[in-house]
């Protein structure tokens, strides 16, 4: 490695105990030219996508499942397509990028895709697959039935939703991604109504071990979506781009969201929709007392006591129902379980329901008809429950603080 490179040479420590720094392999520099490289990674990826770290870029989208490579579209072939078991489909752009302006021109290449198969229903999708595929190879469905939680006819949906709202995860992965400084704000304003996340993965190649190479993902450039503009659908079917609505009192106009907090609310939404706009605006309220959203496939009630030691006072899941035990858990971790019991009694006591210990420590509010308390009930005493909230934050992060002193 060169002096001032941005990256550290790993160590492979052989059975033998003997440390050995390896080699940064530079593929084309020799033994593969540009587009033999380009393939190389297509084909990496594709064989295996978990080396694709999607739970640091967006949580909602893994685990990725491969579909197909080339997928013929309006705007090109695509290099690499993989679906979710929840339907959510990650286009990947695999290229050799070697200053900003190609960095530029390759994003710009990606939501253009995006928005090509934005103009896809399901079976027009299906359709492109197989062509890709060369011939009939099976459904979607048939790719994703083992590993989803949802019957067939609920993942079609799924996916045509996300085609109809164009909410799309674009990646471009390539050897030797370097970093920029400029935002990625720009092209999302380029392609208005295309919810597209994009990131930047960069899989740096090392040399040094008997018979193979190792591969190490990085992501120099995260995930960022931008509202632009307001997707409607008109009577084919087909979205219809419009100029973005004024923003409301307090919200700034193009206010930066994420792809996995757009999942959540869609989700809960086909489930729970009488509740996601009341839970939008308490979660905002929440921000006042030190308490953010975390989006996973849950939403997690998030604090940090510490700069090292983060905190939650509950997680909601897809359902709508509400997994309080995170709170005494936390109290708990930073030493201080009385302010866990009294957070949960506290609520419980609110929606007229009980705490009760399940395996180990855990700790579970049920709500008054026996069952784990859902977030329509604590949201019509969100008052009580933010009060709740904070007193914990309050005592946890007071005494955090002060054995770190």
């Amino acid at each position: 490695m060169r002096p001032g490179s941005r990256y550290a040479a790993p160590v492979w420590v052989s059975d033998g105990g003997q440390p050995r720094a390896l080699a940064r392999v530079s593929l084309g520099a020799h033994e593969l030219d540009g587009s033999k490289r380009e393939a190389f990674i297509q084909t990496l990826v594709h064989a295996n996508p978990s080396i694709i770290p999607m739970n640091e870029i967006e949580p909602a989208y893994a685990p990725l499942i491969s579909v197909c490579r080339e997928l013929p579209t309006e705007a090109g072939y695509l290099d690499n397509l993989w679906i979710t078991p929840t339907g959510a489909l990650v286009l990947g752009e695999c290229k050799l990028v070697k200053n900003p302006q190609g960095r530029r021109e390759v994003i710009a290449q990606g939501l253009d895709y995006a928005r090509a198969i934005a103009t896809w229903n399901y079976e027009d999708l299906e359709e492109h697959i197989r062509k890709a595929q060369d011939g009939p190879k099976g459904s979607l469905w048939k790719l994703v039935q083992d590993a989803s939680d949802l019957d067939e006819a609920e993942f079609v949906d799924a996916v045509e939703r996300r085609l109809r709202a164009s909410r799309l995860m674009v990646l471009i992965i390539g050897d030797g991604i370097q970093e920029g400084a400029e935002s990625l704000t720009a092209f999302l304003q380029m392609h208005a109504g295309i919810h597209a996340g994009i990131a930047l993965v960069d899989l740096s190649i090392w040399g040094g071990l008997e018979g193979g190479l190792l591969v190490v993902p990085r992501i120099p450039m995260r995930t960022e979506v931008i509202e632009r503009g307001v997707v409607s659908i008109d009577e084919t079917g087909r979205p219809r781009i419009s100029a973005p609505a004024p923003p409301r009192p307090g919200i700034a106009s193009g206010q930066a969201v994420s792809l996995s907090e757009m999942e959540f609310y869609d989700q809960l939404a086909q489930r729970r929709p009488e509740v996601v706009d009341a839970l939008k605006a308490f979660v905002a309220s929440l921000a006042e007392i030190g308490v953010n959203p975390e989006f996973r496939r849950s939403l997690v009630l998030r604090w940090w006591p510490t700069a090292d030691r983060p905190a939650s006072a509950g997680y909601i899941d897809l359902s709508g129902a509400v997994w309080l035990g995170d709170g005494y858990g936390s109290a708990n971790r930073l030493g201080h379980p009385g302010a866990g019991e009294r957070y949960l009694a506290e609520v419980a006591a609110a929606v007229g329901g009980t705490v009760k210990s399940s395996k180990g420590s855990d700790r579970r509010v049920y709500g008054a008809d026996g069952r784990i308390v859902s977030i329509g009930k604590l949201l019509a005493h969100a008052d009580a429950w933010k009060a709740a909230i904070a007193e914990l934050v309050a005592a946890t992060t007071a005494n955090a603080q002060s054995d770190n002193n």
